[in-house]
């Protein structure tokens, strides 16, 4: 299983080291310099300036450089000619933890470097005394051990690259355009934070869960962090059921 989790590995490798390259060095030099524009409390707030864009285009990052590949193999018969060779779940269970590897790493390396730069790297910048009430989500944490925080929240955001990533890959699994298939994440993850937003429920938003200071002044909870992955793991079932049970579809189409 690790060699065939390695050898598809190597057929992601090109774009996956191009896009997580260009995003490390982004990260890295935003987060570096983005700051200077705004008044800092904590040397970490560098970090979250310089991060920003990823909250918004992170399901892109984590689908185009990983996705395109299996559905170049449906449309090819690709995957036809790997029948004979291997069973198909095994393949596509290979294929799967090789593209979740990368989406992990597109999100959780830029992350984490970026704040190790933004505070050991970066030139010292000058912190103002928090004003009266200023509050920060995992307070203590992020004020005291503010590496550990940002170890930890990159973990998290990796994880949830690799389910965003995995909305993509069933898509590609079934799907005939290529751009439906690249952007769809995208486009949900909008749709979705619109939705939610409109009925004021915006600590349920996946972009919430990912991106958890992007709630300015509401209540963070447990169920903040677990109800934008739950929906997105249902729609990613509802999307599966109607490929396979209204339009007939297969991933080998023999």
């Amino acid at each position: 299983m690790l060699r065939n989790i390695a050898l598809e590995g190597k057929k992601l490798a090109g774009p996956v080291l191009a896009a997580l390259g260009a995003l490390t060095v982004l990260t890295c030099v935003l987060s570096c310099t983005l700051y200077r524009s705004y008044a800092l409390y904590y040397d970490i707030d560098a970090w979250e300036i310089g991060t920003e864009f990823l909250g918004l285009l992170f399901p892109l990052f984590v689908t185009v450089p990983v996705c395109w590949e299996l559905y170049y193999e449906r449309r090819d018969h690709f995957l036809v000619y790997t029948l004979p060779r291997m069973d198909k779940r095994h393949y596509l269970g290979a294929k799967w933890c090789a593209c979740a590897l990368a989406a992990f790493m597109l999100l959780f390396i830029p992350y984490f470097l970026s704040a190790v730069f933004a505070l050991y790297v970066k030139q010292p910048a000058e912190v103002m005394p928090p004003y009266e009430g200023y509050r920060h989500i995992f307070h203590r944490l992020y004020t005291e051990i503010p590496l550990l925080y940002a170890l930890l929240l990159s973990l998290w955001k990796g994880l949830l690259g690799v389910l965003t990533m995995t909305f993509g890959f069933v898509l590609a699994l079934y799907g005939n355009n290529i751009f439906v298939i690249l952007t769809g994440p995208f486009i949900y993850v909008i749709l979705e934070n619109f939705i939610w937003s409109v009925l004021g429920l915006e600590m349920y938003r996946f972009v919430t869960a990912f991106e958890p200071t992007s709630l300015a002044g509401g209540t963070i909870h447990a169920g903040s962090f677990i109800a934008g992955p739950l929906f997105m793991c249902g729609v990613i079932a509802l999307t599966a059921l109607y490929y396979v049970k209204l339009k007939k579809r297969a991933v080998y189409p023999v």
